[in-house]
C-alpha cells in the first residue's frame, strides 16, 4: 500500500529489527504436541488437554507476501473445528507488550495463576479454548517478526489481508469452515477492518475494546496531532525486517482529513455478521471507537457489554470467558443455547466511592430514556446550574500551563449516562489558535476526588485487601506504573480551528467534525464551538459535584508511563466567555431513576 488514492503513504526503517531480538524465540517451523498437565511457564495453570502446535506455518496473502502463523488446536480431535483469529503485532511468541505486561504491577489484574503462557498478548488463551473444541490461530502480520512485507497501522490492508487469512483457514482439512476473530485493542480493530471486508467464512465477531478511527479516535483526535503511541505500536512494539509506516510524519504532512484518514477509518457499517461487542467508560484509547462501532455497525445481531474494569481483566475473568464461548458456540457451532435471549446492551455503571451497577440491561444505547440537561457555566463564580447566568463574564488562564475549573453539586441521586458535549465561547490572546482539552470528575460533598479503580489487584491473592490498599499506596505517592489503574471521568479535547461540525453526522451530545477546513481565530474575536467528551457512565450521590475542568494541555495521565506528553501549539492566554448571549454549557445525559 504505497498510495491511497492521491496520497503517498510514508515509511521509516527507524525501527529495531527482528534478527536477534532478545524477545524473539526464532524462526522454528514445527508441530509438536504439548501434553495436558505439563506447566508452560512458571506460575502458569497446567494444560487442561494435548493440544497439537504448528508453529511458524506459512500463510501467502493475494499479493505474493508470506506471513507466518502459530496454530493450536485439540490433538486428536475427532470433529471438523472452528477456528478463531487473534491477528495483532505484538509477537506470537512473547514480545516486548507480553514481557512488559509480565513486569507490570500485579500483571495489570492477570495473575499468572489464571492463564496458561500461551496466550498471545491481549488475546485468548489456547488452553481453555482447546479444550472446548476450538482452534486458534495467531499470525504475526505482514511486516512483522518473520512475516513478509512492510509494516502497516490498522487500515484496509488489514481488511484484505484479514479476508485472505479467514479464507485459508476454510480450505484447512481440519476446519468445519467456521472463523471468527477475538481480542483486545489491537486484536479486536484489525476486526473492524476485516468485518467490512466480508470473507465469506467469516462467522461472527468478538470486538472487545478496540479503536476503529486511526484520526478521531488517537492520532489527530479533535484535530490535535499526537501520533506518538501509534508509532511506538508498530515499531518499537513490532519488530520487523522491512519498512514501517511512519504515522508521525503522515499526522504532520497531512493535519486535515483526507484519503489517507479515510482510508484507517474502519467502514464498520458495512459489517454484517453476528458481533458480541465490548467496551468500557475508562479506556483511553478505546471507549470512542468501541461505541461508535456498536452504534454504526452494520449487523442487525449486535450486542454490547460495558464493563468496569480495565480490558485485560476483563478479558481473562472465567465469567466472561464462558460468556464468550456461549456466543461462539452458539454461531461456530450451532449449539441450541440460550445466547440470543442474552440483552443486547448489559451497562456497568461507575459509582466512584460507592457501588458500581454491574450488567444492567437496556434494550439498546445510546438510551432512549435519557434527557438532556445544560449545565451552565459561570465564569464569575466558578458553579455550573441549570440555569443560564444573565450576566456576562469571562476567565482566563495561561494556554500552556493553565486551567479552569467549574462546579456542580448536586442536590439528589444522580446518573449521568451516555455521551458528553461542551459549548464554549473562547477567545485566544497572543496566538490564531488554540488546543483545548476538557475532562469531568467526580468530587465527594467534601471536596475529595473520587476515582474509579478499574483493575481489582486483589482478584485471586492470598490478601486481597492488602493488596488493593498496596495499590491506593501507590496511587497517592504518584508511582505511574499504576495510571492506567485508575480513571477520573470522560475526556475530551479540540483545535478549535477544527470546530466545523459535520453537520450530517452531529447530534447535540455527539458533536462530529469535518477537519477539511481550518478556521483561525482573529484577534478580540470570540468564537463558539462544541467540544465532543468520550461517552461514559456515573452516579453521583446528593451532596457530590462534578467538577467539569477546561485546559490548554492534556489532564489525563499518558496511555502508558512511556507515552510523550500531547503537544500544542498553544501560547499566550486562552479566554472563556459565559453567561447572557455566550451561552457556555455542560450537555449530560440525564437518566431519571425509574
Amino acid at each position: 500500500m504505497e498510495q491511497v488514492g492521491s496520497i503517498s503513504v510514508k515509511f521509516t526503517s527507524k525501527t529495531p529489527s527482528n534478527k536477534g531480538h532478545h524477545l524473539y524465540p526464532g524462526f522454528k517451523p514445527e508441530v509438536k504436541v504439548l501434553p495436558k498437565d505439563s506447566v508452560q511457564k512458571e506460575g502458569a495453570l497446567a494444560l487442561p488437554c494435548d493440544i497439537l502446535w504448528e508453529h511458524d506455518i506459512a500463510l501467502k496473502l493475494r499479493d505474493g507476501v508470506t506471513i507466518y502463523a502459530d496454530l493450536y488446536r485439540p490433538s486428536n480431535a475427532k470433529e471438523k473445528l472452528p477456528a478463531i483469529i487473534s491477528l495483532g503485532p505484538f509477537g506470537k511468541n512473547g514480545g516486548l507488550n507480553r514481557a512488559s505486561f509480565d513486569a507490570s504491577p500485579w500483571r495489570n489484574g492477570v495473575p499468572q495463576k489464571s492463564v496458561s503462557g500461551l496466550e498471545k498478548f491481549e488475546a485468548l488463551d489456547p488452553a481453555y479454548w482447546c479444550l472446548h473444541g476450538y482452534a486458534l490461530l495467531h499470525p504475526d502480520p505482514r511486516g512483522t517478526w518473520m512475516s513478509e512485507g512492510d509494516t502497516y497501522i490498522n487500515s484496509t490492508q488489514d481488511g484484505k489481508d484479514g479476508y485472505d487469512i479467514v479464507e485459508w483457514i476454510a480450505e484447512q482439512e481440519w476446519s468445519n469452515k467456521k472463523v471468527s476473530m477475538a481480542g483486545n485493542s489491537y486484536l479486536s480493530q484489525s476486526q473492524w477492518f476485516i468485518g467490512a471486508e466480508k470473507p465469506p467464512h467469516l462467522t461472527c465477531l468478538a470486538p472487545w475494546e478496540g479503536w476503529n478511527d486511526l484520526y478521531e479516535d488517537s492520532a489527530m483526535r479533535g484535530g490535535i496531532p499526537d501520533p506518538g503511541f501509534q508509532q511506538a505500536i508498530i515499531s518499537i512494539c513490532a519488530p520487523g525486517q522491512g519498512r514501517t509506516e511512519d504515522v508521525a510524519a503522515m499526522s504532520a504532512a497531512y493535519p486535515l482529513w483526507n484519503e489517507y484518514w479515510e482510508d484507517r477509518r474502519a467502514r464498520v457499517d458495512k459489517i454484517d455478521v453476528p458481533m458480541y461487542i465490548v467496551s468500557s467508560w475508562t479506556n483511553a484509547l478505546h471507549t470512542r471507537g468501541t461505541f461508535r462501532g456498536y452504534i454504526e455497525g452494520g449487523s442487525e445481531d449486535k450486542w454490547l457489554r460495558v464493563h468496569n474494569n480495565h480490558e485485560w481483566a476483563d478479558l481473562y475473568y472465567p465469567q466472561n470467558t464462558e460468556d464468550l464461548r456461549k456466543f461462539f458456540d452458539y454461531y461456530m457451532k450451532d449449539i441450541a443455547n440460550d445466547w440470543i435471549y442474552t440483552p443486547k446492551v448489559r451497562l456497568s455503571i461507575l459509582n466512584p466511592g460507592g457501588k458500581d451497577i454491574i450488567n444492567r440491561p437496556e434494550r439498546d444505547f445510546p438510551l432512549a430514556r435519557q434527557v438532556s440537561k445544560q449545565l451552565f457555566l459561570d465564569a464569575k463564580s466558578g458553579i455550573a446550574s441549570y440555569e443560564n447566568p444573565p450576566e456576562r463574564s469571562k476567565v482566563s488562564f495561561d494556554a500552556i500551563t493553565g486551567s479552569v475549573k467549574f462546579i456542580h453539586t448536586f442536590t439528589e441521586l444522580t446518573e449521568l449516562t451516555g455521551y458528553f458535549a461542551l459549548r464554549l465561547h473562547v477567545e485566544a490572546i497572543g496566538n490564531d489558535d488554540i488546543d483545548l482539552f476538557a475532562k469531568f470528575s467526580k468530587l465527594s460533598v467534601d471536596d475529595k476526588p473520587l476515582e474509579t479503580v478499574c483493575i481489582d489487584v486483589g482478584y485471586l491473592q492470598d490478601d486481597p485487601g492488602g493488596e488493593r490498599q498496596k495499590l491506593l499506596s501507590m496511587h497517592e505517592q504518584k508511582d505511574k506504573r499504576v495510571d492506567v489503574f485508575f480513571s477520573e471521568g470522560s475526556t475530551g479535547r479540540l483545535r478549535v480551528s477544527h470546530r466545523e461540525l459535520d453537520q450530517s453526522l452531529s447530534t447535540p451530545h455527539w458533536p462530529r467534525y469535518t477537519h477539511t477546513n481550518e478556521q483561525k481565530l482573529k484577534a478580540r474575536e470570540i468564537v463558539a464551538l462544541d467540544m465532543e467528551l468520550w461517552p461514559h457512565g456515573m452516579i453521583w450521590e446528593a451532596g457530590q459535584k462534578i467538577a467539569v475542568s477546561v485546559a490548554g494541555h492534556d489532564m489525563r495521565p499518558g496511555i502508558t508511563p512511556m507515552t510523550p506528553p500531547c503537544k500544542t501549539l498553544n501560547k499566550g492566554e486562552v479566554v472563556i466567555h459565559t453567561g447572557g448571549n455566550f451561552d457556555s454549557y455542560f450537555l449530560v445525559p440525564f437518566i431519571p431513576l425509574e
